[in-house]
C-alpha cells in the first residue's frame, strides 16, 4: 500500500490549480513542519521574505549543520528529510512559499512549540508541529489533560491571529500529534473575523482536551470544518476527551508506531479508510482515560510532577538521550524515586494502582 511519499510520486506533477488541496496534502505539510528550518527562513510574516519550498530545501540540505538538522526526532527524522527533498522537487509543492517559522523550547515555562506557514496562490496553510523528542515536550502533552491552557496553545492562537493579519485569503490550519491539538485550540479560540476565513482544520491523531472543550461555543463554531484522522491503533489521538467524529486510517505501523504519519495508507486524493479503530485502541483509550478521569486535579498534577521530576535527575533532555544511556538513566531514576517523601510516594503508588485497576476493568476477556 502507498504512503505520503508515494502520493508525491503520483501527484507531484499536478499543481493545485488542477487538483484542489486535500487531506493528504495537509498531512504532508504537517509532516514538513517537523523540519528544522530555524535560521534558514524568515520567522516573521512579511511575505516578501518567504522563499519557495524548493529554496528552503536547498538551504536545509546545504547547511553546514545538515546532519544535526536531520535528527528531527526518533521516529520521523530520516523520512522527514526525504519528504522535504521529494516535495521540494515536485511541481505541486516546490513552488509553495514557506516562512514564518517559529521554534520555541522553554524548559522553565515547560513549552515546546513550533509552527510554519505555507502559502499558495489561493490559500495559506498553518502547520503546528507535534511533540518532538524533548522531555519538556512530552510533559507539556500530559499537561493538556490537566490545565485549561498550556503555553504552546497560547502561542498557537497568537500565531494564527498574526498570520491572519498579514496573509490574505483562505486559511487552513493543521497539525500532527500535539500539533493537531494546537490547531483545534487556535481555530476554536480565534477571533470572529479569523474564524470566518478558516477553510478547514486538520487534526492528525492529536491528543484531546479537558471535558468541557468540545461542548463550548468556541469549538462548535468551527466543528463542521474540523477533519480528524486517527490510525487503526490510536493511542495519542484517544488521550483525554475528544470528539467522536473522526476518520480511521489504515496503517502498516506496528503498535504505537501507527502514530507515525509515514505509516498511513493513502490513495490519489484521500486516505485509505477503515470502519473504526481496533479493539486494542479502544482498550488503551478506555484504560488510560478511565484512570486519568478518576484522579483529582491535585493527584494528576502530583503524578505528572513526580514522574518528570524523577526524569530530570537523569540529566537527559530528550527521549533519545534516555534510550542511549538507559542503564545510567534507570539507575538515577531509582535513586531519585527512593528520595520521595512518604506522602508523595504513597500518592504515586495509589495512582499506579488506579491504572492497574482501570486496565483490569477494561479487559474482562483477559481475566483468568
Amino acid at each position: 500500500m502507498a504512503n505520503i511519499l508515494d502520493y508525491i510520486f503520483w501527484r507531484g506533477d499536478i499543481d493545485f490549480s488542477r487538483a484542489e488541496f486535500n487531506e493528504v496534502d495537509a498531512l504532508i505539510l504537517c509532516s514538513l513542519s517537523y523540519a528544522r528550518f530555524y535560521g534558514l527562513i524568515t520567522s516573521d510574516f512579511k511575505k516578501k521574505d518567504f522563499v519557495t519550498l524548493q529554496e528552503a530545501e536547498s538551504r536545509f540540505s546545504s547547511s553546514p549543520d545538515f546532519v544535526e538538522r536531520s535528527q528531527i526526532c526518533s521516529h520521523l527524522s530520516q523520512e522527514t528529510v526525504g519528504l522535504l527533498q521529494t516535495a521540494a522537487q515536485s511541481e505541486r509543492f516546490g513552488n509553495l512559499l514557506v516562512g514564518a517559522h517559529v521554534d520555541v523550547l522553554d524548559t522553565v515555562a515547560e513549552e515546546q512549540f513550533s509552527a510554519t506557514t505555507f502559502i499558495s496562490d489561493d490559500w495559506a496553510f498553518i502547520a503546528f508541529r507535534g511533540t518532538d523528542d524533548t522531555i519538556v515536550g512530552w510533559k507539556e502533552d500530559f499537561n493538556l489533560g490537566v490545565k485549561d491552557v498550556v503555553p504552546a496553545q497560547r502561542d498557537a492562537l497568537e500565531y494564527l491571529e498574526n498570520a491572519a493579519k498579514n496573509i490574505k485569503g483562505t486559511i487552513y490550519v493543521g497539525g500532527h500529534s500535539k500539533g493537531g491539538n494546537l490547531s483545534l485550540y487556535a481555530a476554536s479560540h480565534a477571533s470572529y473575523d479569523v474564524k470566518k476565513r478558516i477553510g478547514a482544520v486538520f487534526n492528525n491523531d492529536g491528543p484531546g482536551f479537558k471535558k468541557d472543550f468540545f461542548v463550548s461555543g468556541d469549538y462548535r463554531a468551527i466543528r463542521d470544518r474540523v477533519h480528524s484522522f486517527v490510525p487503526e491503533l490510536s493511542v495519542v489521538g484517544m488521550l483525554f476527551d475528544h470528539d467522536d467524529r473522526f476518520v480511521t486510517v489504515a496503517s502498516d505501523g506496528k503498535g504505537i508506531m501507527q502514530h507515525d504519519p509515514f505509516t498511513w495508507y493513502v490513495g490519489p486524493g484521500c486516505f485509505e479508510e477503515l470502519p473504526d479503530t481496533n479493539s486494542q485502541s479502544k482498550f488503551l483509550g478506555a484504560t488510560i482515560n478511565g484512570w486519568f478521569n478518576e484522579l483529582s486535579l491535585d493527584q494528576k498534577e502530583l503524578f505528572i510532577e513526580t514522574v518528570f521530576g524523577i526524569l530530570s535527575h537523569t540529566d537527559a533532555s530528550t527521549n533519545s538521550e534516555l534510550s542511549e544511556n538507559w542503564w545510567n538513566s534507570v539507575t538515577k531514576m531509582v535513586k531519585a524515586a527512593a528520595h520521595l517523601d512518604s506522602k508523595t510516594r504513597e500518592a504515586v503508588m495509589k495512582t499506579v494502582h488506579l491504572l492497574i485497576k482501570s486496565a483490569w476493568e477494561n479487559a474482562p476477556e483477559q481475566r483468568v
